[in-house]
């Protein structure tokens, strides 16, 4: 049985917030250049889409609430989306300045942001704890994926 507070089931379980938070991202952000905002601007308003959509599932979804008011988790949250959104704007700036397209730069802030924002919701705002559907789901499909021998052969 998986425990509640493994690190390994709850980031699994924010790879789907934070791939459904991206798709959100870049699908704002492909809007608003196409809508004529420049790059950067673009990048920022698609980033906030993003950040409003991870915090809703990652309530649902990865983490559970801490014993924190709701106030002071939704200030710790936007601490760390303010951070993560300083490193992506960083990071498309610094690939923009080296030539790359903004639609490559924009994916390839992904991977460390993704770090980022992950161990600071573990560490920083919520429980280190996954809500309980989340934990039944993922002991259902741990137990699916390993074989398990029914034989009693030793």
């Amino acid at each position: 049985m998986i425990a509640r507070s493994d690190i390994r089931l709850q980031f699994a379980c924010y790879l789907v917030v934070g791939g459904s938070a991206f798709l959100v991202e870049l699908v704002a952000f492909v809007l608003l250049l196409q809508a004529g905002l420049a790059t950067l601007p673009a990048s920022v308003a698609s980033f906030l889409a993003a950040t409003v959509a991870n915090y809703l599932l990652s309530n649902a979804i990865a983490f559970q609430s801490s014993a924190i008011p709701r106030g002071q988790e939704a200030l710790r949250f936007a601490f760390v989306a303010l951070v993560g959104l300083g490193l992506n704007t960083g990071f498309v700036w610094l690939l923009l300045a080296l030539g790359e397209p903004p639609l490559v730069a924009k994916i390839a802030a992904v991977a460390p942001v993704l770090a980022w924002n992950f161990l600071g919701r573990r560490l920083i705002v919520f429980s280190a704890v996954v809500p309980e559907a989340s934990w039944r789901l993922g002991n259902r499909l741990g137990r699916g994926a390993r074989p398990v021998d029914d034989t009693g052969a030793r």
